[in-house]
């Protein structure tokens, strides 16, 4: 089944993305892969609502979108998202 694409961010969401962005760019402006040195949860949830906006078609910073995607390969992560699948049906 397809995935249906949702509307475009209104202004509220447009505001609120570009505070991720913001705030995302701060604290990976060390240049490393993970948020605070080393990997933690935040990187995984950081991933996710950047994806979710890439997979949207929305805007990111190509910094970020390399930054959700190199998170996303992490073997623990596809692993939970198999394990997601599976479960899922």
């Amino acid at each position: 089944m397809p995935q249906q694409r949702k509307p475009p961010l209104s202004e509220a969401g447009k505001k609120s993305a570009d505070k991720l962005f913001a705030t995302a760019g701060v604290l990976l402006s060390h240049g490393g892969q993970n948020l605070f040195g080393e990997w933690s949860i935040a990187d995984t949830d950081l991933a996710l609502m950047l994806n979710r906006l890439v997979l949207n078609g929305d805007e990111v910073p190509a910094a970020l979108v390399d930054y959700a995607t190199f998170q996303w390969q992490r073997a623990s992560v596809q692993r939970y998202v198999a394990l997601s699948a599976k479960r899922a049906g």
